[in-house]
C-alpha cells in the first residue's frame, strides 16, 4: 500500500509546485483571514456621532456638554439652542444621536423636581442605535448622580429631598421597531449581489480557454473591448432580474419598508452589478483557469463584502489602514446607498458620493478587462 501512496503523494507535491498561484492560495489565504478578522471584526462601537441642542443654556448644561464632549465613546459634531437642523443631519447620517436638553432643564434640577431629555436616534442600524442608547443613558445616570452628590455636599450630607431623576424620552428615527431585519437584509442584498455578480462572470472566460475554444474568438473579427461587453451584457440582464428578487423578497417577505423610488433603486444596482461582473470578468481573463477564478471570486468578494463594507462591523470602528482598504470594496458604496434608499428614501442628491464611486471603480475595471483581453488575444 505505501508503495502505491509514496508516488501518488509524488505527484500531488510536484503539481503543487509546479502551480505556484495555489500555493500562494494555499499559503496566503490563512493569512488574509487572519488579518481581516482580527482587525476588521470589533463590535464596540466608539466615536458615536452626537449632536446636543441646548435650550437650557446654563452652566449645568454645560457641565453636561463638557462630559459628552470628553467621553471616549461619543463624537460631538452638532452644537445648537435650536433644532432647525436636526431632520437633515439625521437624515444623512451626520449625526447618530440628538441629545435635546430642556429649557426647564437647570431650573427643574435646582428645585429637585425631575426633568427629561428628549433623544433622536437614527434606528436604521439597529445594533449600533441599541449600543448608542445605552451609552447615552449611563452618561445620564452618572451626571444625575453627580447633581444629587453636590447638593447634598453644599447642604452639609442633610439633603431631604429625592433623587432629581433625568429620564430620557427617546425617539428613534427611521427604524422605530429596532428592527435587525430592516438593518441586516439590504446589506445582505448587497453582499449576495456582490459574490453572485462576480461568481456569474469569473467562469467564463476560463472557460473559453480550457475548452479551447478561445482560439476561434481569437481567429474572429470581434475586439476585445467587443469580446468584454458581449461576455458581460446576458450576465447584466440576469443580474437586473436578481436585483428585483432579492428586492421583492425583502419587501414581501421580511417586510423591509421600501421608502425610495425604485428608479433610483435600479440605477444605482445597475451601476453596480456592470462593476461586479467586471471584477469576475477580469478574475477569469487573468487566471484561464475556473478552478482559480472561482476561488479568487470567492477570496475578492465574500470576505470582503461581508467583513470590509459595514455590513455587520461599523467602518468608523475599524483602524485607518482597513478603513483606506474598504474605500476600494465596492459593496461598500452599494450597502450604503441600499439602506438609505430603503430606510431613509435616499434620492441621487443624497448618494451622489456613493454613484461617483461606483461609477469610478466600474470605469477603471473595465478598462483594465478590456486591456487584459487584448493582451489575451495577442
Amino acid at each position: 500500500m505505501t508503495r502505491r501512496i509514496i508516488p501518488i503523494m509524488k505527484k500531488e507535491a510536484i503539481h503543487i509546485w509546479r502551480d505556484p498561484r495555489s500555493l500562494y492560495m494555499a499559503l496566503g489565504l490563512p493569512m488574509v483571514l487572519l488579518i481581516l478578522f482580527g482587525y476588521a471584526i470589533n463590535m464596540d462601537v466608539r466615536h458615536v456621532e452626537v449632536g446636543i441642542i441646548d435650550q437650557d443654556g446654563t452652566a449645568l448644561s454645560r457641565d453636561f456638554i463638557a462630559r459628552v464632549r470628553a467621553s471616549d465613546y461619543f463624537s460631538l459634531l452638532y452644537l445648537a439652542s435650536n433644532d432647525t437642523e436636526t431632520e437633515r443631519l439625521l437624515n444623512e447620517g451626520s449625526v447618530k444621536v440628538f441629545i435635546v436638553i430642556p429649557s426647564d432643564f437647570s431650573r427643574d434640577l435646582a428645585k429637585g423636581k425631575d426633568t427629561a431629555f428628549q433623544l433622536l436616534v437614527d434606528g436604521s442600524n439597529n445594533n449600533r442605535a441599541l449600543v448608542s442608547l445605552g451609552y447615552v443613558s449611563r452618561i445620564i445616570q452618572i451626571f444625575a448622580t453627580d447633581v444629587l452628590t453636590e447638593k447634598m455636599r453644599r447642604q452639609g450630607g442633610l439633603y431631604g429631598g429625592g433623587l432629581p431623576m433625568i429620564n430620557p424620552r427617546i425617539r428613534v428615527w427611521y427604524n422605530p421597531e429596532l428592527r435587525s431585519a430592516n438593518f441586516i437584509v439590504p446589506g445582505l442584498i448587497a453582499v449576495v449581489m456582490t459574490v453572485m455578480t462576480t461568481l456569474l462572470t469569473s467562469l467564463t472566460v476560463a472557460r473559453e480557454w480550457e475548452n479551447g475554444t478561445m482560439e476561434q474568438l481569437i481567429a474572429g473579427p470581434a475586439r476585445s473591448h467587443e469580446i468584454v461587453i458581449g461576455k458581460m451584457l446576458p450576465y447584466f440582464l440576469l443580474g437586473l432580474a436578481q436585483v428585483a428578487l432579492v428586492v421583492l423578497a425583502g419587501t414581501l417577505i421580511f417586510k423591509v419598508p421600501l421608502k425610495g423610488n425604485l428608479f433610483v433603486l435600479f440605477v444605482v444596482s445597475a451601476i453596480f452589478l456592470f462593476c461586479g461582473l467586471g471584477i469576475g470578468l477580469l478574475l477569469s481573463i487573468v487566471t484561464r483557469s475556473q478552478q482559480l477564478a472561482y476561488m479568487f471570486s470567492i477570496l475578492t468578494t465574500l470576505l470582503p463584502s461581508y467583513l470590509l463594507s459595514g455590513f455587520i462591523f461599523p467602518i468608523k470602528s475599524m483602524p485607518k489602514v482597513i478603513q483606506w482598504i474598504s474605500a476600494l470594496v465596492p459593496a461598500r458604496y452599494f450597502l450604503t446607498t441600499l439602506r438609505g434608499i430603503f430606510l431613509k428614501g435616499y434620492g441621487f442628491g443624497s448618494i451622489w458620493l456613493e454613484i461617483s464611486s461606483l461609477s469610478v471603480l466600474s470605469v477603471i475595471i473595465f478598462l483594465t478587462c478590456i486591456k487584459r483581453m487584448k493582451l489575451s488575444l495577442e
